[in-house]
């Protein structure tokens, strides 16, 4: 009867094992397709005596939104970095926050299916930021702990030779004072003079060290100010085009609305539009863009030839000119020959490719005329002469 019994339980056990196995399946399968479609399975497909699961509860919708959140709160404290703007890294992330939370397309990579997304290169993107602005402030905190630790070991090598140096001052003045109480008018001769001869050597010396340590130290405060120019000016710089970004501009012409106000010589500003451009990325593709906004970047460089002037780009295809010391009349010249040498560009793809125009909007700025209203005004030059059809330039 045992025997029986106990074969029984195992078969009983089998059988829910069995059972229960393709139950498993089912729940996880469901799980999958409840977590990654965001829909409700048909009632009628489940298994009729499946118990509930925590799957049926789970909506993706919320977790995609925080991470969209993360993306956004990340991308807000983004920073120039070398070679990459703040405002390339907020647009990246910008685009795969979208990509996640609506599926839209990110450029230059391949859409998945409908309804899919690429987390993973959404997660990559995030990392590769995160690594490169790690990899900054590393390098500027190794930098900053160089430079401490070069100072402090200034300051300790010339407390020692302070020490030293006094040390050796009072032994030798202390057989000094045991010369003069003995009476010894010889023997006080020759140590007050081997007193002084001591002295001397101690202070060059010690203007020695001090020079030598001085000289170190310079020489390293040097390698931090150029490698910070260096750094200063990459931030400052459009990688594409070689030329300063909305950064510089927006600093350059700060300063030079402050002079103006104090020496009033002539300032003039160009504000550019490139025409067609999206016709060519659109036929040709971005990587053929990138090449005509290269060839307008030298184009402008043969123009605008005086050293003071500051050549910006501060958009996809707008670009700016700032003049010192420029009046409105040459810089109806500059911003004609620029019309007429941007028209002559050869095409990209033969005599029948498409071309390029720029519109220009030029000004100088009036006697106490504040940055806002100089530039709105220039600006409406620009779209003035966007209206009037390709390749003008309109004064304001």
């Amino acid at each position: 009867m045992r025997a029986d019994t106990s074969r029984q339980c195992c078969d009983c056990g089998a059988a829910a094992a069995a059972a229960a196995a393709p139950r498993r399946l089912t729940v996880l399968t469901y799980a999958h397709f409840v977590i990654f479609r965001r829909t409700k399975p048909d009632p009628q497909s489940a298994v009729a005596d499946q118990p509930p699961t925590l799957a049926e509860d789970i909506d993706i919708g919320p977790l995609l939104d925080a991470f969209g959140q993360i993306l956004t709160a990340y991308s807000q404290g983004a920073f120039d970095l070398p070679g990459r703007p703040a405002s390339v890294v907020v647009d990246e992330l910008e685009a795969w926050r979208l990509h996640a939370v609506l599926g839209l397309p990110v450029a230059g990579h391949e859409q998945p299916a409908f309804r899919e997304r690429s987390f993973s290169g959404a997660a990559r993107a995030f990392a590769e930021a995160r690594r490169v602005e790690k990899q900054l402030a590393e390098s500027a905190l190794t930098d900053l702990r160089e430079c401490l630790w070069a100072c402090v070991n200034r300051v300790h090598v010339a407390v020692q030779a302070d020490i030293e140096a006094d040390s050796a001052t009072a032994t030798q003045m202390k057989r000094v004072q045991q010369a003069i109480q003995g009476l010894e008018t010889g023997a006080v001769k020759d140590e007050v003079l081997q007193a002084i001869s001591t002295i001397e050597h101690i202070s060059r010396t010690r203007r020695d060290q001090q020079t030598a340590s001085f000289t170190q130290l310079a020489e390293r405060i040097n390698v931090l100010v150029t490698e910070l120019e260096v750094v200063r000016r990459e931030s400052e710089t459009d990688v594409l085009t070689g030329l300063g970004n909305r950064k510089r501009f927006e600093v350059a012409i700060e300063r030079a609305l402050h002079l103006h106000a104090i020496s009033r010589t002539p300032l003039s500003l160009l504000i550019m539009d490139l025409d067609g451009l999206k016709q060519i990325n659109d036929s040709l593709g971005h990587p053929a863009g990138d090449m005509v906004l290269a060839r307008f970047a030298t184009n402008l460089s043969k123009v605008f030839l005086n050293d003071t002037d500051e050549l910006c780009r501060i958009g996809g295809d707008e670009f700016i000119a700032l003049l010192p010391g420029t009046t409105l009349e040459l810089a109806e010249r500059l911003a004609n020959r620029l019309v007429e040498n941007v028209a002559a560009m050869a095409p990209l793809a033969g005599s029948d490719g498409p071309r390029i125009g720029v519109c220009v909007g030029y000004s100088e700025v009036r006697t106490g005329e504040g940055l806002a209203s100089w530039m709105a005004r220039t600006d409406a030059a620009l779209y003035e002469a966007k209206a009037r059809g390709r390749g003008r330039a309109m004064a304001a």
